[in-house]
């Protein structure tokens, strides 16, 4: 049920950009994630550390104005954490796709564009794999929503084709989960503990837009000698 709502919401982004007026850009990106979660029971058994995984996102960019836009993308993002439990360490994988949508602020310079992102993730958890505490990482949410903040760089002139770099700070609005675990370490407190598990990651990713309407044009070189 949970895979069809995500297809339907696929299939309405996809009927939406079609329509749409004010569709600018489309594109492509990929780059690296650098994933943490954050226990509130941790003191009892394990200690989180950061884990690289992979990302890419498809892309589109709505009205034509030359500072503000809004852009929405499907992003696929893997996640995890690295747990050390003891004198073991282990590595849990979580693999998203989610809804991203942010408004975008920029200011046009004379051969490349700087600009801000800010906007929620609606991300849903499609596969999951867990070498310690399977219980906890089976029961983590299917849907949650985040809250991401980006900055970039755009190449600009001649072409429709623009290149770009980005760097993300996303963070969970919502917990990944919220549960009571009753076997923590090696003396868990009587009667379990309640955790809520937090995660955020940090994300480096380059990409390629086409912008399907003329972009702004390099200012024209004026020689005063008319040479």
């Amino acid at each position: 049920m949970k895979k069809s709502v995500l297809i339907v919401a696929i299939l309405l982004l996809c009927r939406f950009i079609a329509g749409a007026q004010f569709f600018n850009a489309i594109g492509i990106a990929a780059g690296i994630s650098y994933n943490k979660e954050g226990w509130t029971a941790e003191e009892y058994a394990t200690q989180e550390h950061y884990l690289f995984g992979l990302n890419g996102a498809v892309l589109a960019e709505f009205v034509d104005n030359r500072t503000y836009k809004w852009r929405s993308e499907i992003m696929y993002n893997q996640l995890g954490t690295k747990e050390y439990v003891g004198e073991g360490k282990y590595i849990n994988h979580m693999n998203y796709f989610s809804f991203n949508n942010y408004l975008k602020i920029q200011h046009e310079f004379f051969d490349f564009t700087p600009y801000f992102l800010i906007g929620p993730r609606i991300a849903y958890l499609f596969s999951r794999s867990a070498e310690v505490f399977p219980d906890v990482i089976g029961g983590m949410y299917s849907f949650h929503v985040s809250g991401a903040v980006g900055v970039g760089v755009e190449k600009v002139c001649y072409s429709r084709f623009k290149p770009f770099i980005e760097f993300f700070y996303n963070h969970d609005l919502m917990p990944s989960f919220v549960g009571n675990i009753s076997s923590l370490g090696p003396n868990p407190p009587l009667g379990g503990v309640v955790t809520t598990i937090m995660q955020h990651d940090f994300e480096l990713r380059i990409g390629v837009k086409y912008h399907l309407m003329p972009t702004s044009k390099c200012p024209a070189v004026i020689n005063p000698a008319g040479t």
